[in-house]
């Protein structure tokens, strides 16, 4: 699946910092789709746009996002994305996938923890690889679910040659504080996912559709 997102310099590690935009990328591709546990839909569909904000300066990145969810069990989900965007004169693909896994008490699956690896190919300067693992607890309140908890990213990158850039290959890890809220719509859910380092913040905002 392809889309035209205008904001070019998100991936220009030439012109802009490369350290900011190597963190800002993974950052944003460490984002997952949000399966209700006690949902009896099997698959969803989720259509984002993130906005990420640096704490250090005022730049903002906006990234797009695509992601399906499968739940193969009560307890288990199985997430994945693979779309790709033109930016620029950028053309960039996301792929990866993951899972999510749903515990508590016999009656309420209130607790969710997810696993997941994605990688961004197809850009000028580098590739990169970002790693998710995070813990929500779910909350009610009227029509309204809420989750709160924390997480980490883990991202390895690495730098082409024509980048002259050194050195050539980049790791490193941004703890968050995660927090979002959702209402049912229609036959749609909407939502507002954010998620707080002390570098970096990421909010996102997403129409989810479970389809059976």
């Amino acid at each position: 699946m392809g889309l035209i997102h205008p904001q070019s310099e998100k991936f220009n590690v030439i012109n802009g910092n490369p350290s900011e935009i190597i963190q800002s990328t993974s950052f944003w591709l460490s984002g997952s789709p949000i399966i209700n546990p006690m949902t009896n839909n099997r698959m969803i569909l989720q259509i984002s746009s993130s906005s990420l904000f640096r704490i250090d300066n005022s730049d903002i990145y906006r990234y797009p996002n695509i992601d399906i969810g499968l739940k193969v069990t009560k307890n288990l989900a199985l997430t994945y994305k693979s779309y790709g965007f033109r930016s620029g004169d950028e053309n960039p693909h996301v792929l990866g996938g993951g899972l999510q896994y749903y515990f508590g008490n016999k009656d309420t699956l209130d607790w969710s923890s997810t696993f997941q690896r994605v990688d961004i190919k197809g850009l000028k300067y580098f590739s990169l690889t970002s790693l998710l693992v995070d813990i929500r607890k779910w909350y009610d309140w009227k029509n309204f679910k809420f989750r709160l908890g924390v997480g980490s990213n883990f991202f390895k990158q690495r730098f082409f040659s024509s980048s002259n850039i050194s050195p050539e290959t980049m790791k490193g890890q941004v703890n968050f504080i995660g927090f979002d809220l959702s209402i049912p719509i229609w036959t749609m859910i909407l939502g507002l996912e954010n998620r707080i380092s002390t570098q970096i913040m990421s909010s996102t905002i997403y129409i989810h559709k479970e389809i059976f």
